[in-house]
């Protein structure tokens, strides 16, 4: 019983730790599959985590596993930025130069 339990305690930690994406999206890294990690990190990105927005942006500011698009970069980087991640605010400013 105490090891249902413990299975259990660990399995409501855990979803939510990948519902959103950004798990997902780093394994995917991991393995090179940048499409799949770009669909991760748009999920989680769009489900309020500042950090698959900030690894979005990534994706798009290097043109891997999504069209080159420095704007759209930007953009996510200043959403992250927006929702707290440090880094974001950073990438932002030195993504796109008018």
């Amino acid at each position: 019983m105490k090891k249902l339990l413990n299975l259990i305690a660990i399995t409501a930690f855990a979803i939510p730790c990948f519902a959103d994406g950004l798990g997902e999206g780093k394994t995917a890294l991991e393995f090179n599959d940048y499409v799949k990690a770009a669909e991760a990190f748009e999920r989680s990105c769009t489900g309020g985590n500042a950090q698959g927005c900030l690894e979005l942006g990534a994706l798009y500011e290097q043109g891997v596993g999504v069209a080159k698009n420095p704007y759209k970069a930007s953009s996510l980087y200043a959403q992250a930025c927006r929702e707290g991640e440090a880094k974001g605010c950073s990438r932002m400013g030195l993504t796109v130069t008018p």
